[in-house]
């Protein structure tokens, strides 16, 4: 679900992490005698405490949706089987074990597998494509599956507010303003349909950016509707296909298939500065810095002010997380395991090596990432990527369970072996 959508420099790299060797892993899982025994011991060496576990019966086409502490199942609609699909909701108790029971169930006629579930203020949101028309959202209540409303367009949230966005046909795209308990629209504007863009805050989208290739940038407050800046970044320019992301307090626009890249301050649409790189795929904030990664793997880190290369990575291609001066950042690995390190921010330089493993899940600033790696007969190691510590922290060995894990603040949950999925309380 989503609203959203080295040429002349010269500088040292930095260190690169050190390649482990190759291993055997996949599904089924299956992994080394000697990572075994390495996990196992660190596991004794550090024991926790046994986390509370629950369980809920699912299909295998069932997705499953984490939020807070609230589990969500989607039952995409299958036509042959002659059923509609579903949404139903369960509360994950502080304590305890078994069997969960749902708080509600209510039908999703027009389900697919590729919705996804949002949970905004006291509703429950779900939205994704269809086949046979353009996204839609439909909102339910958060306490009782009662329908709210349900209107077009892909959806995110915006402060108390959602905005919605609406694309298709010959008509310009157009963002609105809707109350979440109503699906009343407060105020919306029409923008390009190929160059809109927004500044992502934690509590969701504040800015909304149109950049055509020509003509003038505007940008609106997402929360008022207001239009803020209007200016033309290209003056006496022919137009030119570019691409536009705003970070922070930047505006960044990349050019020339997607080689130079200008920075402008989102605020006042001046220019701050101009270099090249070469097929830039999009950028993240990394601490201080800027990150900009590459269309084909690796990163640079950027000054915000000036745009020179403080380091570059060929490695690594995802920052996850960036805490205490440091990143912990993905690279390629093996089967659906990614390598991970922990890079220290200021110089790029490698603090620790943390292997292979099988992150996913949301990152909240006070939050931690969790990582499982597959073990023999059905078990999963989970740990803690420790970022400030530099290192792994093993939390448990999981059985009776195939993956397809995902995780947030405090639960885990993984696909059973048996059918249906576990969900544990995550140890401190």
């Amino acid at each position: 679900m989503a609203l959203i959508d080295l040429g002349d420099v010269r500088e040292e790299s930095a260190p690169e992490p050190g390649r482990r060797p190759p291993r055997t892993v996949g599904r089924p899982a299956r992994v080394a005698a000697a990572l075994v025994l390495t996990l196992v011991s660190l596991a004794g060496a550090a024991p926790v405490a046994a986390p509370s576990s629950f369980t809920v019966p699912a299909r295998p086409t069932t997705t499953a949706f984490l939020s807070d502490d609230r589990l969500f199942l989607l039952d995409p609609a299958d036509a042959p089987a002659g059923r509609g699909g579903q949404l139903t909701a369960y509360a994950v108790p502080a304590a305890g074990d078994g069997p969960l029971t749902p708080l509600w169930r209510t039908p999703l006629p027009a389900a697919g597998a590729d919705d996804a579930v949002l949970v905004h203020r006291d509703v429950v949101l779900v939205t994704g494509g269809s086949s046979d028309g353009p996204p839609r959202a439909v909102a339910f209540d958060l306490g009782t599956g009662r329908l709210r409303w349900e209107r077009p367009g892909h959806v995110a949230p915006a402060g108390n507010a959602l905005l919605t966005l609406e694309t298709g046909g010959e008509e310009p795209a157009r963002v609105s303003s809707v109350d979440p308990a109503t699906g009343r629209v407060g105020w919306s504007v029409a923008t390009p349909a190929d160059a809109t863009t927004f500044r992502i805050r934690p509590d969701g989208v504040d800015r909304i950016v149109a950049s055509p290739s020509s003509g003038q940038v505007e940008v609106w407050d997402a929360r008022s509707g207001a239009r803020l800046r209007s200016a033309d970044i290209h003056p006496g320019e022919l137009p030119n296909y570019q691409r536009s992301q705003s970070v922070d307090e930047l505006l960044l626009v990349v050019r020339d298939t997607a080689a130079r890249v200008t920075a402008y301050g989102l605020d006042e649409l001046d220019r701050r500065w101009e270099i090249r790189l070469g097929l830039v795929a999009y950028f993240a904030a990394c601490g201080p810095l800027l990150c900009a990664y590459g269309q084909t793997g690796g990163m640079w880190a950027l000054d915000r002010a000036t745009g020179d290369v403080r380091w570059r990575a060929t490695r690594w291609h995802e920052t996850l997380v960036e805490r205490e001066g440091r990143m912990l950042v993905r690279g390629p690995g093996s089967g659906a395991q990614d390598s991970f390190a922990i890079l220290d921010a200021a110089t790029g330089r490698a603090v620790a090596d943390l292997g292979t493993w099988e992150v996913s899940g949301r990152y909240p600033a006070d939050g931690r990432p969790i990582g499982v790696r597959p073990a023999d007969d059905d078990r999963l190691f989970v740990a803690e990527l420790d970022v400030a510590g530099g290192r792994t922290r093993v939390l448990d060995v999981l059985s009776g369970v195939t993956g397809d894990c995902q995780a947030d603040a405090r639960l885990l949950l993984c696909r059973r072996s048996g059918g249906g999925f576990g969900i544990w309380r995550l140890a401190g």
